[in-house]
């Protein structure tokens, strides 16, 4: 299942939107390669992608609500800890053959899109916005 960007997942901040975006469309190139009977090449692109987009979107991330002065900046950070150590267990299950992986790793990333940014990054969203007001 493709997943769409819509402004309900805008923040109205231009660097994460973009980046959040990137993680989107990470997910719906896996859901291509499947069709074109890729997965494999898909599995391991997804895995990739989100190990990469990870590392450089959470520090972003992180970097702006510092830079902020964000309040909730700890507990925030924690969930990005959450996020590498369920992709990490993906990881694992997936190389020791657990063909469930996968199934797991994209349901956790739907499911991360749309409560993440959709609860935790909107209220970042709005600190910032109320800041700039």
């Amino acid at each position: 299942m493709r997943i769409e960007w819509t402004e309900d997942l805008a923040l109205g901040i231009p660097e994460m939107d973009k980046q959040h975006q990137e993680l989107i469309a990470l997910i719906n190139d896996f859901y291509n390669a499947v069709e074109r009977g890729e997965r494999d090449e898909g599995i391991r692109a997804l895995f990739e992608g989100v190990d990469r987009y990870a590392v450089f979107h959470f520090s972003a991330e992180e970097a702006f609500l510092e830079q902020i002065g964000y309040p909730e900046l700890a507990p925030h950070r924690e969930t990005h800890a959450m996020f590498r150590r369920e992709y990490l267990t993906a990881m694992e299950r997936h190389e020791a053959g657990d063909r469930k992986a996968v199934r797991d790793l994209v349901a956790f990333l739907f499911s991360w899109l749309y409560t993440h940014i959709q609860k935790t990054d909107k209220r970042y969203s709005a600190f910032f916005h109320q800041q700039a007001g």
